[in-house]
């Protein structure tokens, strides 16, 4: 990376350096995390059959600036193995609208760890007078008891001064992500000075907005192992190919350039040292893939890497893609797993049928056996709603191929591999996940444009499907969420994105569905034009509300005319859909209807159709449709919120699993 030079010196006295250019380790270079006392306050401490825990406090030091000065004091919890010598340590970051993770901590110690989990957001912890984070005045944090917005003193995501910023002109330390990561490497300095940890192995690990200031610490050189997980990917304020205005918005007034110099996590990349593991969800709204994959080949060339990719999900893991963050600390910080090597692949488009294939050499060194090898396909420009199909894999020795149709010469194509091994241990249960001795990673991710489509012969050879899903295969197409919880159960698709599988103009939705039990009302969900606000057609909900009175098989038919979104108003045709659920209605919070909870076991889905109607041109998720009212709907950032809610949510409905 260029040296970045800027008009001003500026001052940093918390670090005690003079800064010329302000890239990101002409500071963090000259950062001493030891220099400033940790004042360590414990608050709380207790017993389990896992470990020794504590509630504590730590100082982050003096920050002296231009606008203000702060000495912030930041609340975490920690835990160590009982009897624990020098054992590995681990930070622990949590993400937006959370706060720091007592069972995360919990699941780290019963694998041997020490671990602690910083409350950066300043959220409640235990009771509401519990002594936690103070930010000292500073803007950084989320909203919560004492402040409001109108306080200014929440997350300050930019660069710009505000009147709650360390500094009255631009500045890294104005922005929250840098005073996180400062937070996260005093945690270090804490683990460093803990008789109980193996200062020499220390990692860290972090979800969505963690995951992001994952990427930031993981520069520190103390750091052995890394794992951000959906956040840190970078590029965020670039257009995604082929999507003008698909960027987060900033002003140059804000000071975006500075801003992608020393904040955005493509500059942090570059400087990452330690082995690094990225844990993505294939549909992720705060990472998305294409940008993950271009962070990523950002890194040195030396240091070690791996993606995981767990299919069709949303800022959400699979058990055995969610095990793979484990089990990388548990081979660079332990050195008692031989973790899989990433797996070369290649997508191969001269080919005599003129169908583009799909192969990936799996590495086997690890001495673990391959359980299976799932690849799959897309052709969507969005990577947060793009449908992954699954490829009917042929295996030759080490190397695991697959066709990949294509739609539309005039769209890009994507594909990548999920190898699932059988390992010698079973990690053990946490939240969401039930105990496992499988472990999936990704290959190399690979994409092509129509450029190159065109230029190697590739003709459009797939077809439009009436059937959408037999279900010969289970559940291969959806995610599901909560199905251990019978009265959250959710099956969702992004299948009727993909355009072999839109609808017919004026046909109806048809499917079969086995109860196991009497007087149930199902929510049938559409949400149409998700993540799509550069199209100027925005976010919303449309849902039908079907009786199951009686248990057993049940035919239903569905026309666009059946589904209505909060303001009453019908669904005019199939071709905005973004994604489509089946769910029990009382997890649809609407004023539409309402009913008891889901009596029974989760229902089972069969023979999912189109019916009836006609087979009309249907533009592509991104294209035109003419005039469409937007009032009513979800702007860009309330949708981002609202995913951001939707996902604690979740993860609280986690914990309710039978």
């Amino acid at each position: 990376m260029k040296k970045i030079l800027t008009l001003v010196t500026l001052l940093v006295a918390s670090a005690g350096v003079c800064l010329g250019s302000q890239e990101v380790m002409d500071f963090w270079g000259s950062y001493d995390a030891h220099k400033d006392p940790l004042n360590v306050e414990v608050i709380k401490e207790w017993e389990t059959a896992k470990g020794n825990f504590q509630l504590v406090r730590y100082s982050l030091g003096k920050l002296t600036g231009s606008n203000k000065s702060a000495s912030p004091i930041i609340a975490a919890y920690y835990g160590y193995p009982k009897g624990a010598k020098k054992v590995p340590g681990i930070v622990q970051i949590h993400g937006g609208g959370q706060q720091a993770n007592k069972k995360r901590v919990e699941s780290w110690v019963e694998l041997g760890y020490a671990c602690i989990s910083i409350n950066w957001g300043a959220k409640v912890l235990e009771q509401p007078n519990t002594p936690n984070t103070d930010w000292d005045g500073l803007a950084a944090g989320f909203i919560r008891p004492g402040v409001t917005k109108a306080d200014e003193l929440d997350h300050h995501n930019l660069v710009r001064p505000d009147r709650n910023t360390l500094y009255k002109e631009p500045h890294l330390l104005n922005s929250s992500w840098n005073l996180i990561a400062m937070s996260a490497r005093r945690a270090l300095t804490f683990l460093e000075e803990r008789p109980e940890v193996d200062s020499d192995k220390l990692g860290v690990e972090g979800h969505s907005m963690g995951g992001r200031s994952t990427v930031y610490t993981a520069i520190d050189p103390r750091i052995k192992a890394a794992s951000p997980s959906v956040g840190g990917s970078g590029y965020l304020y670039e257009d995604l190919w082929g999507l003008p205005g698909s960027a987060r918005h900033m002003n140059q007034e804000d000071g975006l350039d500075f801003y992608r110099k020393v904040v955005s996590a493509q500059s942090y990349w570059p400087y990452i040292k330690a082995p690094i593991l990225f844990l993505g969800a294939s549909n992720d709204f705060n990472s998305p893939t294409e940008w993950v994959v271009k962070g990523m080949a950002g890194l040195p060339a030396r240091t070690e890497r791996m993606l995981v990719l767990a299919p069709h999900l949303n800022h959400r893991f699979t058990t055995e893609t969610d095990g793979a963050r484990f089990l990388w600390m548990e081979a660079h910080l332990k050195g008692n797993f031989n973790f899989p090597k990433s797996s070369r692949s290649r997508l191969k488009l001269d080919t005599p049928n003129h169908v583009p294939v799909f192969q990936v050499r799996v590495v086997d060194s690890s001495g673990h056996a391959i359980e299976k090898v799932e690849i799959y396909y897309s052709y969507g420009r969005d990577p947060r709603i793009r449908f992954w199909r699954s490829a009917d894999v042929r295996q030759n020795g080490n190397v695991y191929s697959a066709a990949c149709p294509v739609f539309d010469t005039k769209e890009p194509l994507f594909a990548f591999a999920n190898i699932t091994y059988k390992i010698d241990r079973t990690l053990p249960a946490r939240p969401g996940h039930k105990p496992s001795n499988l472990l999936t990673v990704s290959s190399e991710y690979q994409a092509a444009y129509p450029g190159a489509l065109l230029a190697e012969g590739v003709k459009a050879t797939e077809k439009l499907h009436r059937s959408i899903d037999d279900f010969t295969r289970g559940m291969q197409d959806w995610y599901i969420l909560n199905q251990g919880n019978h009265e959250h159960w959710f099956y969702g698709t992004r299948k009727l994105l993909d355009p072999a599988f839109m609808g017919p103009k004026d046909g109806k939705l048809a499917f079969d569905i086995m109860t196991t039990a009497e007087g149930n009302t199902m929510a049938v969900g559409l949400d149409v034009n998700r993540w799509q606000n550069y199209t100027g057609r925005k976010f919303d909900s449309y849902f039908a509300f079907v009786e199951l009175p009686a248990k057993g098989l049940n035919s239903i038919q569905l026309s666009a005319r059946d589904f209505k979104n909060e303001r009453g108003e019908t669904l005019k045709d199939w071709d905005e859909i973004t994604e489509l659920y089946f769910t029990p209605s009382n997890r649809i919070k609407s004023k539409l209807k309402t009913s008891i909870n889901w009596q029974g076991v989760s229902p089972e889905l069969k023979n999912l159709r189109w019916e009836g109607g006609a087979y009309v041109n249907r533009p592509h998720p991104h294209q035109p449709r003419g005039e469409v009212s937007t009032e009513g709907r979800l702007s860009f950032e309330e949708e981002f919120q609202t995913a951001i809610n939707s996902s604690v949510e979740l993860e609280r409905l986690d914990a309710k699993q039978k």
